[in-house]
């Protein structure tokens, strides 16, 4: 169960990023920017929402979903076992308001749907890894590709 959580948990971290970068910038108004600050800014608040919430929900993530499964398991009934689990999921998602608790939601999905997969293995947890670092460095990676373009056709207009 834990390698599954750990799966869960690397597949929360680029879509917990990229939703709640969608909702915060959705807020901003775009007035004055270019289409590649935009872009940059996007993906910028993205890699910095992927970076901080990486190590809090592969630990607290990881623990509070267990238990919250365990819990489910061990106390209710087979039919409520989900019911349970989910409304644990969302307690625990209450920690920091809505923020975590989009995550937390995020989480109980995924885990769901890699519960009706077959085994999963040790050696598929650890891959797994390379799901929120990849997306990491791909992000960071065009953040600095469009600083250097922005930068070239500064200079090639100031000519």
């Amino acid at each position: 169960m834990v390698t599954r959580k750990i799966i869960a948990a690397s597949w929360t971290v680029p879509l917990y990023a990229l939703l709640l970068s969608i909702v915060e910038f959705s807020q901003q108004t775009l007035m004055e920017t270019s289409f590649l600050e935009s872009v940059s800014g996007f993906l910028l608040l993205c890699t910095i929402y992927m970076a901080y919430s990486f190590p809090i929900i592969l630990t607290y993530g990881v623990v509070t979903s267990w238990f919250s499964d365990w819990v489910a398991k061990r106390f209710s009934s087979e039919r409520i076992q989900s019911f349970t689990s989910i409304v644990l999921h969302i307690l625990f998602g209450l920690v920091l308001s809505w923020l975590s608790l989009l995550a937390a939601i995020l989480f109980f999905l995924i885990d769901r749907r890699l519960m009706n997969r077959m085994t999963l293995t040790k050696r598929a947890a650890i891959k797994s890894f390379f799901i929120p670092i990849g997306c990491l460095l791909v992000m960071m990676g065009s953040v600095y590709l469009i600083g250097v373009v922005q930068d070239f056709f500064v200079r090639f207009n100031s000519i």
